[in-house]
Order: structure tokens, then sequence, then C-alpha cells
């Protein structure tokens, strides 16, 4: 079987999943938005498309002229290619009004209201309805090319923050280690930052997102590095916490407590549990140890195409029964306000009861600079 016999075999299971999905919607259709749900159903990578999948599994991408070619490299199997050329809600009327549809789904996070009374005033044939993160529920639970992308974008992260590790010292500053971290994603193989790098020393280590910024380094600070790479569109996501020479020790202690807490949430990432399960067995641990007020966020989410998957209120984390190949962050922290802050984080492969840490760099003592 050749690489695009073995693509379109899987884009065929991901659009067999989807359509299930909007039968149960009783729906004819889905109006797709997201960039990542469209790239999850036809390979196209390019922007500024949308997708219309109908219930017997019909696909029909509306793009422009920009993305003839690439659409033609990027997208095998079955599918019906439009380049707009006049306005996109009437080009996109013009395809529901061809194919006689009386109920259609619609991304509602990711179209206006201006936009969705716009379609309906257009189709006052048509019942539009709003659907939440219904796509998805199927991204949820990766396949073997999702993964390998996945692992390969963990790698290129890792990769690279071996390289930075020399430049961490009393008068460096965030923002050039921010810099050549996002330089060696691409070096290294990757597509670039999946998200703008965190790089947080001394007090601005207690800022759970201080993404780089232009302070110095000092003896004594504790880093906070939370950093990520694509890799064919799939997103890493991992943070490392090292010392500049010698910290206070209530830092060490709090590395220690966070370390423990972060091994006992991934003990608890197993198929059958929720991610309460996993927040809680983090949480428990930090709070016994009288931290529990300087843990303010949640313990993870899903990644893949998008940074942040398993987090929105359709589908939050912790309400989510954790199945086998569901790849989630582990992350616990704690944030010491005017201080400093520890964040541990690493990328969990659901697999039976035995979760895979995808994510090796070292962490079992606080790594000093």
């Amino acid at each position: 079987m050749t690489e695009q016999d073995e693509l379109l075999t899987l884009l065929n299971r991901r659009i067999d999943e989807v359509t299930k999905l909007v039968k149960e919607q009783n729906a004819d259709a889905i109006l797709i938005f997201n960039q990542a749900n469209y790239r999850y159903l036809t390979n196209f990578t390019g922007e500024e498309a949308q997708l219309i999948l109908t219930a017997q599994g019909d696909r029909i991408l509306l793009s422009d002229s920009r993305f003839a070619d690439q659409i033609k490299f990027e997208a095998p199997g079955e599918l019906k290619v439009i380049m707009k050329k006049a306005n996109q809600d009437e080009e996109i009327s013009n395809q529901l009004k061809a194919l006689n549809l009386n109920k259609v789904l619609i991304e509602g996070e990711f179209v206006s209201a201006i936009e969705f009374a716009h379609l309906q005033e257009l189709n006052p044939q048509i019942e539009f309805a709003t659907c939440e993160e219904l796509v998805e529920r199927v991204r949820n639970v990766k396949d073997d090319l999702e993964l390998d992308a996945l692992r390969h974008a963990i790698d290129v992260s890792m990769d690279s923050f071996n390289g930075i590790l020399p430049l961490i010292k009393p008068g460096a500053v965030e923002r050039n280690i921010g810099a050549k971290l996002d330089y060696l994603f691409k070096i290294n193989g990757g597509d670039g930052p999946s998200f703008d790098t965190i790089i947080a020393s001394g007090v601005r280590s207690a800022w759970a997102h201080g993404v780089a910024s232009d302070k110095m380094i000092e003896d004594g600070d504790m880093v906070v590095i939370d950093f990520g790479a694509f890799y064919h569109g799939y997103a890493a996501d991992i943070t490392r916490t090292v010392a500049v020479g010698k910290v206070d020790h209530e830092m060490y202690r709090i590395y220690e407590i966070v370390h423990e807490a972060q091994r006992r949430g991934i003990a608890a990432a197993v198929a059958g549990n929720y991610g309460k399960d996993v927040d809680q067995a983090a949480r428990d641990y930090i709070n016994e140890q009288g931290y529990g007020q300087y843990f303010g966020h949640g313990i993870g989410h899903g990644i893949g195409l998008e940074i942040h998957e398993l987090c929105q209120p359709a589908l939050p984390f912790g309400k989510q029964k954790l199945v086998n190949n569901m790849v989630h962050t582990v992350e616990p922290g704690i944030y010491l306000p005017n201080k400093g802050g520890v964040r541990i984080e690493d990328d969990i492969l659901v697999h039976d009861q035995t979760p895979e840490t995808l994510s090796t760099l070292p962490k079992d003592e606080l790594i000093s600079l």
C-alpha cells in the first residue's frame, strides 16, 4: 500500500466517524470553518477555506485560486473543489442548494452571528443548527499517522530545548533565548513554534503564561520554559523548570512537590479514568503539602492539530473519559507571587493501564545551570 493509499484509508475512516455524528443530529450535512477540522478531513493545509461534508460522506471544499495546485497535491480521494469568485456566503449557498438539503449543522464556535444570519437569509429552505466541537470528538482519538506526527513534534521540541540550555545563564535575555528556541524548531525539522514560547525567570516564573520578555536572567532565578514545535501540523507542549545558580530552598522543595504531583497525575491517566481523576491525583498531593492555593489552573489538555484540545466548554478535560490513543498534557505547577514558580509538563499517550510519557526530557532532579 502506498503512502497515498494509507492516507486515503485514514481519511475515509475519519469521514465515516464524523458522518455518524452528523446523522445522530438528524442532519444532512455539516458546514466546517475550522481550519484544523477541514484539514483533518481532507489533508488540505491552506487557510480561508470551508468544507461541506454530507451525511453520505460527500465532500465539497470551497477555496480560491491561490490554493488550486496545493489542493491537487495534498487532498486525495473524491473531493469536489470550488474556487470561490464571488461572495463567500453566496458561494456556500450555491453548493448547499445544489445538494437539496433539509438540515445543516454549522460549527458554532467558528461562524459569526452575522454570517449565520446571512446564510439563513440566503437559504430559507434549510434548517441551520449550530453544533459545538463535533469533528473534535473524533479528533480526540489519534490514529497512527497522527501519533507519528506527534512523536516527531515532541522529538524536535526536546532536541531544540537541549540546544538552548547552554544559553541560560546570568545576563541572558529571555527573549533572545526564546528566539533561539523558535529558530531551532525549524532547524531541527519542525514547522516552527506551536504557541508563543514561555520563558519566565525570577519573579516572572510565578506567571503561568509569562511569554519571553526583555528581562535579563539573574543568578538565583528559577526559569520556567514552556515550549513546543509543530510538525506536519501537530503540536507538542512541554514545560521544564531550571535553576540558575543557587536558588531559594523553598523553590527546591516546590520543585520536588510538583514533580511528585505530576508522577501521581500521570499514573492516573489510564483508560477508563476521567480527566478529573488525573487532576485530583496531582491536586490532592499539592494540597496535602500546603500549596493548594498556588495551583490555580487545570492539570492538562489534549494536543493534536491544535495546541489546546479537550479544554473547551463542550469537551472539558475534567469530564472526558480517557480512552486509548488520546494524547494530553499533565502539567501541575506551584506559583508563589513575587517569589517564583515551578511547572513540569509532559505529553501523555493513554495506553490501557500503562500511560506512555512521550516527552522524556530529564526532570527527576531540578536542572541546575
